[in-house]
């Protein structure tokens, strides 16, 4: 993806419907109980980030300051499962989506690897 990699994942059009799919699938998913039972801030906080994440509009900074991801969910056990689970939520909202298909596997690529980071129960053998 170029620089314009928020407008290559379809912008707002796209990105605003692709995350209400992704938080009704993960309100009706295990970690549900993960997350505030009004998912609406949520989904506003995570469609600011991936805006300004992709390069689109900033929108999580100035609203929030600097994301610490890992920081900001260390409060919640997310082990292997529960990165998959969200994972497996994000990805069937993706493919729900009218994201280009020429974007979706650097999308996805990004989010496997943002999922994974956020661990922070130990994993089986390690």
């Amino acid at each position: 993806m170029g620089m314009a990699a928020w407008d290559e994942l379809g912008g707002d059009a796209v990105m605003e419907p692709l995350l209400a799919d992704f938080y009704a699938r993960i309100a009706a998913s295990p970690i549900a109980r993960l997350f505030p039972p009004d998912l609406d801030e949520t989904r506003r906080k995570q469609f600011a980030f991936q805006s300004e994440f992709w390069g689109g509009p900033a929108r999580y900074s100035p609203w929030r300051g600097h994301p610490r991801l890992r920081a900001r969910h260390l409060p919640f056990p997310i082990g292997m499962a529960e990165a998959d689970t969200w994972l497996a939520c994000m990805r069937a909202a993706v493919d729900a989506s009218a994201m280009p298909d020429a974007a979706r596997a650097a999308y996805m690529d990004q989010m496997r690897k943002t999922a994974y980071a956020m661990i922070n129960q130990p994993v089986d053998g390690f």
